[in-house]
């Protein structure tokens, strides 16, 4: 089975599409909106749209949209998790997408963060960070907006009428007032107090991946999206220095159904907004995707975590990799170094990972070394290929 067919204007790739290449998103034509897109999510008005300066984040009718190009193109056919991106249109130039579909566990959302960072890193931004919170399934959902209104009612005396006639029809309300540094801030309840044994165990996953990239990020309890369609981690990466927000992520599993999927599909997005992008020199346009020569295989927990920050290593010292992060077992993985016709594995297993080691094994003879992760870059560049 083939791969998303590549957007017909490949061969002028832009940097955010280029780099994202690096980590497997596959670029694409991007979706357009239609009236159909907008009639399946009518009820997922961005009117929602939670806290402050969040407001046209969340638009569920482009997520339809790319749902809708995924029937309708039988990616369902291709073999899972797929990644694609694409750069919008629609008078959103400088808007990039990155689509995630069937990535069940906590690498995906750390998959989309570190290509965030590798991205706006290359497009000039400097001091980044990273904002994380998780709202988790529809149980913890409702189990945080029983909460949130029993939280409202206690506080009813401090309220205005105004924001109480505004909570009383959505209870999210609250959020666009109580945000850090409101004397009731500390106070209000967050939803990863709410969240079901499921979604707590997904969101420690997540952390775990994230702080695997050795990089920082501070929980932020009203991060918490659309709450007709957005579900478990959500993240937003900002400019240090203005505070605009540079990326933002989430899942949107729970939109599947209302577009026509017969049963609920695990899907993630991120979308990169370069509207501030800082003005760079020569700044280059990629007349192909990069060409790799190597397979990254990965073998447990340990060694998954050790996965992303290693593509961003041979990233940085430009060795693209092929890999299937999303895929735990080994066969699956081999089946994808084949297809691939790729001269050596790069193998991360228990022992690898322990040892921040490399097995690089050569597929015609088999004969492998094992290379500390420091050293792999170099060790790569001089191989006979």
């Amino acid at each position: 089975m083939k791969k998303p067919e590549t957007s017909k204007d490949s061969r002028a790739l832009e940097k955010p599409l280029w780099v994202g290449a690096h980590f497997g998103f596959t670029p694409i034509d991007a979706p357009k909106v239609t009236p159909k897109d907008i009639e399946a999510v009518k009820d997922c008005s961005d009117d929602e749209a939670l806290a402050e300066g969040q407001k046209n984040l969340f638009d569920a009718a482009e997520k339809a949209a790319f749902l809708r190009m995924y029937l309708e193109k039988d990616f369902a056919s291709l073999p899972h998790p797929i990644a694609v991106s694409f750069k919008k249109g629609q008078g959103k130039k400088d808007e990039y997408s990155f689509e995630l579909a069937g990535f069940q566990g906590g690498c995906g959302e750390a998959l989309l963060i570190r290509t965030a960072l590798s991205v706006l890193t290359e497009e000039g931004f400097g001091s980044l960070s990273i904002d994380l919170n998780s709202i988790g399934d529809k149980e913890s959902i409702s189990a945080y907006e029983r909460e949130l209104q029993n939280y409202a009612r206690k506080i009813g005396d401090e309220l205005d009428q105004d924001l109480k006639k505004r909570i009383k029809k959505n209870v999210y309300e609250m959020l666009k007032v109580v945000e850090e540094g409101h004397a009731l801030y500390d106070k209000m309840p967050t939803s990863i107090a709410t969240l079901s044994t499921q979604s707590r165990a997904h969101f420690k996953e997540v952390l775990e991946h994230i702080e695997a990239l050795g990089t920082e990020f501070r929980l932020l309890p009203t991060l918490v999206g659309n709450r007709t369609f957005c579900s478990e981690t959500l993240f937003a990466v900002r400019n240090v220095e203005s505070g605009s927000i540079l990326a933002l992520g989430y899942r949107y599993s729970r939109l599947s159904k209302k577009v026509g999927f017969k049963k609920e599909i695990p899907l993630a997005g991120m979308t990169l907004f370069l509207s501030e992008k800082p003005a760079l020199k020569n700044e280059k346009v990629f007349k192909d995707l990069p060409k790799p020569k190597f397979y990254l295989v990965q073998l447990g927990k340990d060694a998954k975590m050790k996965t992303l920050p290693l593509i961003e290593l041979l990233r940085q010292n430009k060795i693209p990799v092929h890999h299937a992060l999303g895929r735990d077992k080994i066969t699956a993985q081999l089946e994808g170094a084949e297809r691939s016709r790729v001269p050596y594995l790069l193998i991360v297993g228990q022992k690898e990972a322990l040892e921040d080691s490399v097995t690089v094994r050569n597929t015609s003879t088999r004969a492998q070394d094992t290379i500390y992760m420091k050293d792999l870059p170099q060790y790569l560049k001089n191989l006979p290929l």
